[in-house]
């Protein structure tokens, strides 16, 4: 790794952790990072806000009627947002220990498309 300290890799990224050349990367991004936190806020918060809606007009019961719909809204949310969120998919659709079944088949197809 001391070979490699200091370098940057095509797109500016260091290629061993270093918090000042981090740090230079998104300076010269020029707002990239706010870019990616208003793409991810825009399919979040109306995600959340319909979650909400159900538990607050029927509770769990409200939440589990609308299951398979929700399961399959954040699958394609997870798609639109790209590689990290399916890995994150992919990753949570072996764990019927956190995740719903209807939640498990969705993301499953995650493990399948990509």
């Amino acid at each position: 790794d001391d070979a490699r300290k200091g370098q940057v890799d095509e797109s500016g990224l260091p290629l061993v952790y270093d918090k000042a050349l981090i740090e230079k990367f998104w300076e010269n991004e020029k707002g990239a990072l706010q870019k990616r936190w208003t793409e991810f806020l825009g399919f979040s918060i109306p995600y959340i806000t319909k979650l909400a809606g159900y538990l607050i007009t029927g509770g769990t019961d409200e939440l589990a009627k609308h299951d398979v719909e929700l399961a399959r809204e954040a699958r394609i949310i997870m798609e639109k947002l790209g590689p990290t969120y399916i890995k994150l998919g992919q990753t949570l659709s072996v764990r019927p220990d956190v995740l719903p079944q209807a939640a498990l088949e969705q993301l499953a197809i995650l493990q399948d498309n990509v």
